[in-house]
């Protein structure tokens, strides 16, 4: 007859054996954020006045935009979306790329902070449009955006927008600003 501590013991290991093995988990959960993924080369174009397009793609031959739209140029503010080309900003490609995805869209952003200057960049994730309380890609946008600001910005959450802002804006005169 099996003692209590057997018991036990076996009630353990029943219960750990359906948890998965740590290992890869461990470190992509440490990755959140982090930008530390390797990131895909991407190409600026200075499409208009108003808008700055890159482009990238992954080894899978998915083709991914990055546009940044001046909306206010008198106080330098930018609204940027991005996603797959010929699709939409809410379509999901879950190829098991996204922490190399990320990192290249925060490449992308610091790049385009440097050349702009911006006072303020804002955008919206995406929603599960089935599930009011879908907050997962704004919870994981801020994480990266969090870790890998630069220091004269910040981040400031509003409502389902993420805003980016300087700390010190700059007053521009010039209303054909592009930088």
């Amino acid at each position: 007859m099996p003692t209590i501590i057997d018991i036990i013991n076996e009630e353990i290991m029943t219960t750990v054996a359906n948890y998965p093995l740590f290992g890869d988990h461990l470190r992509s959960i440490s990755e959140t954020g982090e930008g530390s993924a390797k990131s895909y080369q991407f190409k600026y174009d200075n499409v208009a006045f108003n808008q700055v397009e890159y482009h990238f793609a992954t080894e899978d031959h998915d083709d991914y935009i990055v546009s940044f739209h001046l909306i206010d140029a008198q106080n330098g503010e930018w609204y940027m979306q991005f996603g797959i080309v010929g699709g939409t900003p809410d379509d999901v490609i879950n190829k098991g790329k996204l922490y190399k995805v990320m990192s290249t869209i925060l490449k992308i952003v610091n790049d385009f902070i440097e050349r702009h200057q911006p006072n303020t960049l804002k955008f919206e994730p995406s929603k599960d449009n089935e599930r009011d309380d879908d907050n997962r890609r704004f919870n994981l946008y801020m994480q990266f955006i969090k870790k890998n600001m630069q220091k004269n910005y910040y981040v400031e959450p509003r409502g389902d927008w993420i805003f980016i802002r300087r700390k010190i804006p700059i007053k521009y005169r010039n209303t054909n600003y592009l930088g």
